[in-house]
């Protein structure tokens, strides 16, 4: 009987046992398994490797960061032999043959031709490649902005970021490099921010621009959708090489796009919307313009005012020819608190909400502090107020869609590192009409006639496609002016909306309108 139990008790025991050791199995190689293979590869690994980071895309999936592939080299001085030494400190690439401290160093076209002749023939030089984010071909840097500091980059830091870390190159048991495994391999390709900028009309914007734009800023919408196609800034700067910028004058690290200027004769449009829809006038009304207006104490030229004033002429015209005194009778016959409420309503004086957190609010002055010699001023887009070429395109936006505000839209989507989707909205406002639609077509009909035959000519493309927008000339105390040209493009159904500013550009028609013209007419023969 004794003989039995202690049977018993040794096959219980042995049975514990063997449960505990299935148990500690199961727990170190499922529950703590993928943590002590990841250490384990960590001690094994050199220190080449980074955070990976979600990437910011086009609207079709393309990187806009400029990122590219660069080869770098590790040299480990101790598997060197004297003649491969003495070589490299020939080719100043070691600083002298007692080096024994290992180096990671950038592969140039001056010491690449010595680097790979050597790394087949001996365990001392590895060479591998890594991925840079910022390259020379970025494009829209001033939107996608630079990593945790500006732009989407900032907005979207804690979005992009992460724990896991990609490995170029890991040790062998000898501590020699050998190729490294891609932790990032864990994460979806197409983890990031999607914007609805096109990167091929990006492009023809930024191309233009370079060419055309010492100062300025360009922003292109699908009117339909509200979606911003293109937006730019100059000058411009590159990513990778920031500490060059920060201390220029022309201060090219700030986005222009979403600064706020003077309007000058961009915000007749503002005015003209706001009597139309109160049925304060009609586009064949007849004025007089005799070169000037006094509005108080102050005097205010018209652009006629050499020629003694463009005389009679409808309501139409005077928006297509920019009469000052024209828009500025009827600013008074408007009055301060209709014009203020009019820019308001068009989106004046708040951010639009884009995404971007360098943007303005642009500047509306408030009631109490338009008296009526600012009358004058205000009803021309100068004085106090100041809106920024994003709000700008937004007045064409609501126009071309029938007197219905859309808010631009620069976010399409996030997708997460699981390659899902989450919803993702920046601002819950819906569509709002502010104009009828018969007011909106007059306002066209005016802006059409601009392009046609009076200051916006120079904006027609040699497309024979018939176009809408108006001129600015903002002007600057003791400087030369800003010039604007918002517009839109075909005449006939719109598939572009784009504003045009030129900071100490001079005249609108001169400078902003040819340059609406070259994007226009890029753009049309691969759209």
């Amino acid at each position: 009987m004794k003989k039995n139990n202690r049977i018993l008790i040794l096959f219980f025991s042995v049975a514990v046992i063997c449960m505990m050791l299935i148990f500690r199995l199961f727990y170190i190689q499922l529950v703590r398994g993928p943590f002590l293979t990841h250490e384990s590869f960590l001690q094994k690994t050199s220190g080449v490797g980074e955070k990976v980071r979600g990437q910011i895309f086009d609207r079709n999936g393309k990187p806009l960061t400029g990122t590219y592939s660069s080869s770098y080299a590790i040299i480990s001085p101790n598997w060197l032999t004297l003649s491969e030494k003495q070589l490299l400190v020939k080719e100043n690439i070691l600083n002298s043959i007692d080096d024994d401290d290992a180096k990671n160093i950038s592969v140039t076209h001056e010491n690449q031709e010595v680097l790979y002749n050597l790394k087949d023939k001996t365990p001392g030089i590895f060479i591998y490649n890594k991925n840079i984010r910022y390259g020379p071909t970025a494009l829209a840097t001033h939107v996608v902005g630079f990593e945790g500091e500006t732009g989407i980059e900032k907005t979207f830091d804690s979005f992009l970021s992460s724990n896991i870390e990609s490995r170029y190159v890991y040790n062998d048991g000898l501590g020699q490099p050998i190729a490294g495994l891609a932790l990032n391999e864990q994460v979806a390709k197409t983890w990031g921010v999607k914007l609805t900028i096109d990167k091929d009309l990006q492009k023809i914007v930024e191309d233009v621009m370079d060419k055309s734009i010492e100062s300025g800023a360009v922003v292109v919408i699908e009117p339909k959708s509200g979606e911003i196609l293109a937006m730019a800034s100059r000058p411009n700067y590159k990513q990778f090489q920031l500490e060059q910028y920060l201390n220029q004058e022309n201060a090219p690290l700030i986005n222009r796009a979403v600064e706020s200027y003077a309007p000058g004769s961009i915000f007749k449009i503002v005015i003209l919307s706001a009597a139309l829809e109160e049925k304060l006038t009609q586009l064949n009304e007849v004025f007089y313009c005799s070169g000037f207006e006094k509005v108080g104490d102050n005097i205010f030229k018209c652009s006629s005012y050499e020629r003694g004033g463009h005389g009679e002429l409808t309501l139409k015209d005077a928006l297509a020819f920019s009469c000052n005194s024209v828009f500025i009778q009827l600013g008074i016959r408007l009055g301060k608190d209709k014009i203020l409420e009019y820019a308001s309503l068009f989106g004046l004086g708040e951010k639009t909400l884009i995404g971007l957190p360098e943007e303005k609010e642009g500047n509306l002055p408030s009631k109490d502090e338009v008296f009526c010699q600012d009358l004058g001023n205000l009803s021309i887009g100068q004085g106090a107020i100041g809106i920024t070429p994003i709000q700008a395109a937004q007045i064409i936006l609501t126009i071309v869609n029938d007197g219905v505000t859309k808010k631009p839209i620069l976010i399409k989507e996030v997708i997460d590192q699981d390659g899902n989707t989450p919803v993702f909205k920046l601002s819950d406002e819906k569509p709002e009409r502010i104009l009828s639609a018969e007011t909106a077509k007059k306002v066209r009909e005016s802006l059409e006639a601009a392009t046609e035959y009076g200051t916006g000519e120079s904006a027609n493309p040699q497309n024979n496609r018939r176009v809408g927008g108006k001129t600015g000339t903002a002007e600057i105390e003791n400087q030369i002016s800003h010039a604007w040209f918002v517009g839109y493009y075909p005449a006939d159904a719109p598939e572009l909306v784009m504003s045009v500013f030129v900071e100490h550009g001079g005249s609108g028609s001169a400078t902003a309108a040819p340059i609406f013209k070259e994007i226009i007419e890029r753009i049309s023969v691969i759209r």
